[in-house]
């Protein structure tokens, strides 16, 4: 193989008259990032810099054998095509497959079989030679890897190219610089940040540049209300759940490409943008201001599935309950200029939209007195605003808006003006005709942008070691605190439960959350009830209270209720669970209506109304005696109709069903109070019941399972009670938290599990569940 790559450079060579040849190796040649977005970043590097004088190879190395390896690569540059029908690239791109090689790197002797044969031409053909590294590995290989080469392939010029994670807290990233540097020094180590290599990353500058007068005299604390950098994304991490394990969303976008994103935007703005070394020096003094975030201006998240992904993924998922998917962060400046300034910056998986942007929102100095737009005292109906759009979202492309009452934007020589009209949508809050929009004349891959400026030398795509451990600065403690709070649990596609406040230098959640602390030994852990549970609203707290929130609910809804339809119709189920519920009901609400309230039962056992263990004689001891409703507004269910208990044979469960039709409008209940025993059945309706899947009647004879004490009870079934306005689960007590647990996993409706089947059609489902069910152990909360 050796002999091989060394006749053809050698035929590039002197066929040629090269005078510089670059070698670029991708080490972990056939991994994702590689297959995704390298080869066609070196494909493109080829078309556009390839030429008699300058020629490239490239080197996709790995662990496997030469032949296996030469048959992978092939199948992966085969896919490898040109991202437009530019006739040059059709035409080169022979060129560069046959320029591509593979190479096993696995030992010394591997690394030092190649470097000598790369070493060799560089001798026998007189070549200016240099020698890219691009170490596609997993970073915690970052240091084998750098000692193989340094030690083998030593040449005056050979760079090595990183990607991140640049560590997982200040701690690591220190180690790793530190364990390169023994091998590299900082100049031959290239970091990469891919948003850094966004088209309109890349012009952001540029654009501060060419619109200097207008623009930096509005950057300050006197013009802007505050600055927001985002990323949403709508994929998740299935598949790679144990890499988010131990990153989460701060260590993976907002520690780095957030980060970096606002310090363009928030630095001084040097004499010349296109000063390397002016440009590091002015981030590095911005990075430096941010104050270190503190643990109480985050918010963290998780998507509901991710704990179910981690369940397939991993063996242990302890750590997975922990990882946040979205999180927002609130930072400050500790500098004149962005004094009292709110920077947010935000990321997230599973979001409404695709999108990434800095937005700077600005604040109306000016007052309308007369002829202003829509009646106001202000000039614009919207924000003034610009936005630097690095993914397009919901706009056409990538690019830079500008409100139209702010200022008239120049475009630097990489952008074009390219004119909104529309009125049908609006895009952060404006109709596209509010804003100037500029777009890159060229908006190339992220990875094109990296692979070219690392053969040019051109270092502001690329992040430094003092920059990185900067970096880590503001974001150490807020890591490590994040850690330890459980994310609180949002919808995929729809966190509006995530939505936020800004509160001086906190973030805080606008949809409050309980937190619970729980005692075990010396240990204390948190854990954060989230606002729903199987995509419905979900109360948690202490018994007490947790009865008082279920009282108030019937109250408003009966209040309600009658006030649109004169009655209010509200089915019990029995238990002794409901016994605390009905004698709050009774005492602590002398206002309720229930002269216009009618009283039905959910289900009932096959016993006489005068036993306890009838639900009718828990209703009445406790709840019907006790208030002033008329007798007729009362609907025992007839188990005992003719004198018989549960007699078949007299349809007494079709003379129940009667009734509701003659008495309840549309057969809608106004509310439905049901319980949930330890084996998932809600009402009379058991595990594997044939009623489950009856969609005809509303009313029915039930079998419960051996063990029970009575065998035949009288229940209502899925159909009427998913008909129902409002319909509330009451779960109570420590022997309720296993079933609790199996259900919330569940997505569909499942025979074992009959609660799966309550799902109003057109109503609302309310989980009320006290501590000791949801936490399966006492808890104390605040």
């Amino acid at each position: 193989m050796c002999s091989l790559v060394l006749f053809i450079l050698l035929l590039e060579s002197t066929c040629c008259h090269a005078v510089r040849h670059t070698n670029i190796v991708i080490v972990g040649g056939f991994g994702d990032l590689a297959k995704k977005y390298l080869w066609s970043g070196a494909l493109n590097l080829f078309v556009n810099n390839h030429n008699e004088n300058a020629t490239i190879s490239f080197y996709g190395a790995a662990r496997v054998s030469v032949e296996d390896g030469t048959k992978i690569l092939h199948n992966i540059l085969e896919s490898v095509q040109c991202e437009t029908k530019d006739n040059s690239c059709m035409k080169l791109r022979p060129a560069f497959l046959a320029r591509s090689h593979y190479v096993l790197l696995k030992t010394k002797d591997h690394y030092q079989a190649f470097c000598g044969t790369l070493y060799s031409l560089s001798i026998e053909s007189s070549v200016s030679m240099r020698n890219i590294f691009y170490l596609s590995v997993p970073s915690s290989s970052y240091e084998d890897v750098a000692k193989l080469i340094k030690e083998n392939c030593n040449f005056s010029s050979t760079q090595i190219v990183l990607e991140k994670p640049f560590g997982l807290d200040k701690s690591s990233a220190v180690k790793q610089v530190n364990n390169i540097g023994k091998f590299f020094v900082s100049d031959e180590v290239w970091r990469v940040d891919h948003y850094l290599a966004k088209s309109v990353t890349k012009q952001i500058l540029k654009f501060r540049e060419v619109n200097r007068g207008e623009l930096e005299k509005l950057l300050n604390n006197q013009y802007v209300d505050r600055v927001e950098v985002v990323m949403k994304e709508r994929i998740g991490v299935s598949g790679r759940v144990d890499f988010y394990d131990q990153t989460g969303v701060i260590r993976d976008v907002m520690q780095n490409h957030l980060t970096e994103l606002l310090a363009l935007v928030t630095m001084e703005l040097p004499g010349n943008v296109s000063d390397s070394r002016a440009v590091e020096q002015s981030k590095l003094a911005v990075l430096h201001r941010v104050a270190s975030v503190d643990s109480k201006a985050v918010v963290t998240g998780q998507y509901r599935k991710y704990l179910a992904e981690a369940k397939e993924e991993l063996v242990n998922t302890n750590q997975s309950h922990m990882t946040p998917t979205f999180a927002a962060a609130l930072l400050h400046i500790q500098k004149l200029r962005w004094q009292n300034v709110p920077l947010i910056i935000m990321s997230g998986k599973h979001m409404d939209e695709r999108s990434s942007y800095v937005r700077i929102l600005f604040r109306e100095k000016d007052f309308c007195v007369s002829g202003c737009a829509d009646g106001n005292s202000t000039f614009m109906k919207y924000p003034r605003q610009m936005v630097f759009q690095i993914s397009h979202g919901s706009v056409p492309s990538a690019g830079i808006l500008v409100s139209r009452s702010l200022f008239t934007p120049k475009w630097p020589s990489g952008m074009k003006d390219l004119p909104m009209t529309s009125k049908d949508s609006l895009i952060h809050g404006q109709s596209p005709g509010d804003f100037y929009y500029g777009v890159p004349v060229n908006d190339l891959p992220a990875y094109f942008t990296v692979m070219s400026d690392l053969y040019h030398n051109v270092r502001e795509t690329f992040v430094t070691a003092e920059r990185l451990l900067t970096l880590w600065d503001i974001w150490d403690q807020s890591v490590q605190s994040s850690s330890l709070v459980i994310p609180r649990l949002y919808k995929e596609y729809d966190a509006s439960s995530l939505n936020f406040s800004v509160e001086g230098f906190k973030l805080e959640f606008i949809e409050k959350e309980i937190r619970v602390y729980l005692e075990s030994g010396e240990m204390s852990k948190q854990s954060i009830i989230p606002p729903e549970f199987r995509n419905s609203t979900l109360h948690v707290t202490e018994i007490n209270k947790l009865i008082q929130i279920l009282c108030d609910d019937i109250f408003e809804i009966a209040t309600e209720a009658i006030r649109e339809r004169g009655n209010f119709h509200i089915a019990f189920s029995g238990g002794q669970t409901a016994v605390n519920f009905f004698e709050k009901l009774a005492k602590e609400y002398p206002q309720f209506p229930w002269q216009h309230t009618h009283i039905w039962q959910v289900d009932e056992r096959c016993v006489p109304y005068s036993t306890t263990e009838s639900n009718f004689f828990s209703l009445h001891e406790h709840l019907i005696k006790f208030v002033d409703i008329p007798y007729f507004n009362v609907h025992p269910m007839p188990v005992n109709l003719g004198g018989k208990t549960c007699d078949i044979s007299s349809r007494a469960d079709t003379v129940y069903e009667n009734e509701i039709v003659s008495l309840i409008s549309g057969l809608k209940y106004d509310f439905i109070v049901l319980g949930l025993g330890t084996d998932a059945h809600v009402a009379s309706l058991f595990p594997n019941s044939i009623h489950l899947h009856d969609n005809e009647r509303l009313v029915s004879y039930s079998s419960a399972p051996e063990g029970f004490q009575t065998q035949a009870r009288m229940t209502v079934l899925p159909t009427l009670v998913n008909h129902a306005h409002n319909v509330g689960i009451l779960v109570t007590g420590h022997n309720k938290h296993e079933i609790l647990h199996a259900i919330s996993e569940l997505t569909m409706k499942n025979e074992k599990y009959p609660v799966t089947f309550i799902a109003p059609v057109n109503g609302t489902l309310v989980w009320y569940v006290d501590f000791n069910a949801w936490l399966g152990s006492t808890g104390n909360a605040d």
